[in-house]
């Protein structure tokens, strides 16, 4: 009659719905069997439903079997937890089914490689029926994707490179069914990834738009889930999910991109002296205290003064978003609980709790910061014009903020902050450091807090949409030279056209700005959840070999520099602007957006200017 009783009851009920499920199935592939029309569909349909009376209710025993299985867990996970939900993701998928792969293809020789590619690529046809529903009602939301994500390659717990045959014929299928939109494959890299792996994914990308995958980078990426509490003998086998969050496999329930501040809000509280602009009442009223008082800055002689006042308002956004956030998790947790998933997440039977109330091992709450370059680059504008080259007072900086840089005098200044001030993402010791004070005090605040049912926050930097819709929307001007509404930078990306001196610069920077290494050469990273960085190359940089090695001396640079996670676009600026004029004929272009591909013609036009807008490296 307890409530852990009550939980473990419905745990036990729900593990007979996958049995009860594939016997329906392995029925109607019988129906059909009677109806089809050659030997082989009928003897196909018999194995197909020989298949669904052992799995997924026991082991899988051929490669066959384990794609099923995987699928049929994978829809009973989306439909209990009605997405979005990290669940939607498929783990180390080429680690876990290697050893059928293995002994039906390459041992054995149950089955040709060609077959086993088949029966992949009906797995990627059913990823994208999910999208079914959408498809009903025309394009709308059909821009992204469900987090399906399949994670390949990595090291091993010996620091040994874990890339396999089915790693690459999985690449294979990717390469044959793109463009589509799920799942969503995130290679892992590091420094023992062998050649011929960098080869394939290069030439992969030389032939796509948006690259059909994100590359992730594991010694970065587990330096942040040791960081929070990943024991170092388990950390190599985390893998991502949704778009590239990354979570440990089995025992980890965590949310990935649960609250998504505005960080750039900091900067007009302290200006303000925790208030909003005058003439920004939305939401608000008028003088209305918002942030905590941190003293009129117009009355500050210092740097630090201003710097001090920011980190308290700062601090104020992070708590904030955290009290918020635990309201809803408490509404969560007693209307949609999750019993079946409850049932594969370990901790969960142990404790008698769903996965929503605290059952699993690993449990933690992301704090996505949203507009870190815009925030850094405000800040770097002010200690340069007010306090370094008392070229501006702080007066005359809000003055023209609140008249959105209209009028000479204001875009006199306007110019001068948006080309005249340092910017992040140029490998400038300054910018950089400034970015990595900024990066800590943020995320050190995220640590602080746990909600009610016992999940820790921790921070991350998955912008999502965040950067180009309502946020952007609502955020006024800001002293690094943007205008009211205009977008704000894009996750970890540098403010979009401030990246000037090419992509070696911009790696550098966003590995110093998430914690560097150590004097002793180890990783640091303060952002466990992960983060995306969106880079654009010209189509042409890898027509030729030259190019193509220097891509690959690019992507060993990033193990070593860079920071947890790489999106290419090779995009024609050309190309897209044909694209808005005639949608009809770009109907299967690609283009990466922060942590997954949109399908370009559906996206809105102010996101397809923003992406054409982009800076496009070469190499």
């Amino acid at each position: 009659k307890s409530s852990k009783g009550a939980e473990l009851r419905a745990m036990i009920k729900s593990t007979e719905i996958p049995r009860k499920l594939a016997k329906r199935y392995a029925e109607e592939c019988r129906r059909l069997k009677s109806k089809a029309s050659t030997p082989e569909r009928v003897q196909e349909l018999e194995q197909m439903a020989k298949n669904l009376e052992k799995v997924p209710w026991e082991p899988a025993e051929t490669f066959w079997q384990a794609v099923q299985a995987v699928w049929l867990t994978h829809m009973l996970v989306m439909a209990e937890e009605s997405y979005p939900g990290a669940g939607d993701s498929f783990g180390r998928f080429d680690q876990y089914v290697w050893p059928l792969y293995k002994k039906d293809v390459i041992d054995q020789k149950n089955i040709t490689k060609e077959f086993a590619k088949d029966i992949l690529g009906s797995f990627w046809f059913h990823c994208n029926t999910a999208y079914d529903a959408m498809i009903n009602v025309g394009n709308q939301g059909i821009n992204s994707g469900f987090g399906q994500l399949m994670t390949l390659s990595g090291l091993g717990p010996l620091g040994e490179d874990q890339t396999n045959e089915l790693t690459y014929t999985i690449l294979e299928v990717i390469d044959e069914w793109h463009p589509i939109l799920e799942p969503k494959p995130n290679v892992k890299l590091h420094r023992n990834s062998p050649d011929r792996l960098l080869d394939t994914i290069i030439e992969m990308i030389a032939r796509s738009q948006g690259a059909p995958f994100l590359i992730n980078f594991d010694e970065r990426s587990m330096a942040g889930l040791t960081r929070e509490g990943v024991p170092e003998e388990e950390v190599w086998n985390y893998a991502c999910v949704g778009c590239l969050e990354n979570t440990m496999q089995g025992n980890d329930r965590s949310g990935t991109v649960n609250c998504n501040p505005n960080l750039t809000k900091s900067i007009e509280l302290t200006l303000w002296n925790g208030q909003n602009m005058p003439g920004n009442d939305v939401f608000t009223k008028p003088g209305e205290q918002i942030g905590p008082k941190t003293g009129d800055p117009e009355d500050f002689e210092t740097w630090n003064e201003f710097w001090e006042a920011w980190q308290e308002q700062i601090r104020f956004i992070i708590r904030y978003t955290t009290e918020i956030y635990d309201q809803f998790e408490d509404i969560d947790a007693k209307f949609m609980p999750t019993p079946y998933l409850s049932t594969i997440v370990r901790g969960c039977i142990e404790k008698g709790l769903d996965v929503r109330q605290g059952g699993p091992e690993l449990r933690f709450v992301t704090v996505n910061g949203v507009g870190f370059a815009t925030t850094v680059d405000s800040l770097l504008a002010i200690k340069k014009f007010v306090y370094d080259d008392k070229k501006y007072t702080i007066s005359q900086i809000k003055e023209a903020l609140m008249q959105d840089f209209e009028g000479r005098e204001n875009e006199i200044m306007y110019t001068m902050l948006r080309s005249k001030a340092p910017k992040f993402g140029n490998d400038l010791e300054e910018a950089d450091e400034m970015a990595r004070k900024v990066m800590e005090t943020w995320a050190d605040e995220c640590w602080k807090y746990k909600t009610p049912n016992d999940f820790q926050y921790r921070p991350g930097m998955l912008s999502w949409n965040y950067w180009a819709g309502a946020d952007a929307g609502f955020t006024v001007a800001t002293p690094d030279g943007r205008k009211k509404g205009t977008f704000l930078s894009n996750a970890i990306c540098p403010t979009s056209g401030a990246d000037v001196k090419g992509p070696t610069a911009v790696t550098n920077s966003v590995g110093l700005s998430i914690g560097g290494k150590t004097e002793s050469g180890e990783f640091v990273n303060y952002l466990p959840n992960g983060t995306s960085q969106t880079i654009t190359f010209n189509p042409s940089i890898l027509k030729d070999p030259e190019n193509r090695e220097k891509f690959k001396a690019y992507l060993k640079g990033y193990v070593e520099k860079g920071g947890t996670c790489l999106q290419v676009n090779m995009l024609d600026a050309e190309m897209l602007k044909d694209a808005q004029k005639h949608p009809e004929n770009y109907k299967n272009l690609l283009v990466r957006i922060t942590g997954y591909n949109a399908y370009f013609t559906t996206i809105g036009r102010e996101m397809q200017n923003e992406i054409i807008a982009r800076e496009t490296h070469r190499i």
